[in-house]
């Protein structure tokens, strides 16, 4: 892995862009992320809600600072931690201090920048953050991302073995350290770049983009099994008087039946479910959206405001409805930034029993009669 790129922009820079008020302009096709995309999004707003819960999950401590046996229950992490010589004590002492921040929210754009730097990584064989030649906001604005963009940031991981195990190197931030023992130092990235981005509460949306062809043999450094890019971004928009940077409504709609563990699993995605939101006082529909093909959704609340307690509902799923209320701060860009904070959102629907087999039932139906298959 390679340390991120980060860029932050004045918005004195984009004072021609926002005379046109293009907001969100792009020319790229809207793209619903993968199961497993979805899934590594899942993994990410976990972390940033609670960081120090996450490195729990993805590591095992005997005691604080001292680690366990084995060092985690995902092979590839331990075969990671050990090449480098992680040092437990330091990585305990650097999540002690993080910080959760809101969640991120999927952007079709940003994915495609992502995916197109991530084929670049294998046609060139390289793991780097300069292979087009152009500076990271050039990127993602090529992908489609609006030129009222505030923040991007990047990492890179060219020899990704699983979801976990990426995951797992850019939360924990494996590589070189800086330290007096030869070889790799305390065994953790300075600064913690990778980390450093997907904690970083000034993004709202990513794209995590994989490669989409097939990695030649003979590549030795771009070798997979998955090439990923994550682009980081946030936007802006202008209404004449003041900018405003709009909370998104992030989460997903699935059923808990592969992994029995109450979190989002590849496959348990239930899509096209409708996600409402309501004034919770007035009872106003203010906001709609629908669950794309991977069970996320992202659903904007441009124009709602903090102070006002909103209700959320998936009716299709029976679930409870759920409410929130906005966070809303001013950033400095050059002009103050009305920031709202995106907010989650899950509906995990546990079948009742014997729903199972009349799924099973209803997809042996569709394969004699070659209808839609229906929603179990």
């Amino acid at each position: 892995m390679r340390r991120r790129s980060r860029f932050g922009t004045g918005l004195g820079r984009h004072y021609l862009w926002l005379l046109l008020v293009l907001a969100g302009q792009g020319t790229s096709v809207a793209a619903d992320p993968t199961a497993e995309q979805q899934y590594w999004l899942e993994l990410t707003n976990r972390f940033r809600s609670s960081p120090q819960a996450e490195l729990q999950k993805l590591v095992n401590f005997s005691a604080p600072g001292v680690w366990g046996t084995p060092k985690s229950d995902d092979p590839s992490i331990v075969n990671a931690l050990n090449f480098f010589g992680t040092s437990a004590t330091d990585l305990n002492s650097q999540f002690a201090s993080l910080v959760a921040a809101p969640p991120l929210a999927w952007n079709s754009a940003l994915n495609a920048s992502a995916t197109t730097y991530s084929n670049l990584m294998v046609s060139n064989d390289l793991q780097s953050h300069t292979l087009d030649g152009f500076s990271l906001n050039q990127r993602v604005v090529n992908g489609g991302y609006s030129t009222n963009w505030l923040e991007v940031g990047e990492n890179l991981f060219a020899s990704t073995q699983t979801i976990t195990h990426g995951h797992g190197g850019f939360v924990i931030d494996w590589g070189d350290g800086n330290g007096a023992s030869p070889g790799f130092g305390n065994g953790i990235q300075s600064p913690a770049s990778h980390r450093d981005v997907l904690v970083d509460s000034a993004f709202k949306e990513i794209g995590i983009g994989f490669q989409s062809g097939a990695i030649p043999g003979a590549n030795v450094a771009a070798i997979g099994p998955y090439v990923v890019t994550q682009h980081f971004a946030t936007q802006f928009r202008f209404d004449g008087a003041s900018y405003f940077s709009d909370a998104i409504l992030t989460g997903s709609v699935y059923e808990d039946t592969i992994a029995a563990d109450a979190f989002y699993t590849p496959g348990e995605g239930i899509a096209g479910v409708a996600v409402n939101v309501y004034n919770d006082t007035s009872g106003i529909l203010v906001a709609s959206g629908f669950s794309n093909s991977a069970g996320g959704f992202n659903v904007s609340l441009a124009g709602l405001t903090d102070g006002v307690v909103y209700r959320v509902e998936a009716p299709d799923t029976a679930l409870p409805a759920q409410t929130f209320t906005l966070n809303a701060h001013t950033e400095d860009y050059g002009a103050p930034v009305i920031f709202y904070d995106n907010v989650y959102s899950s509906f995990m629907m546990v079948p009742e029993p014997g729903s199972l087999l009349l799924c099973l039932a209803a997809g042996m139906l569709m394969l004699r009669t070659r209808s839609r298959r229906p929603l179990c």
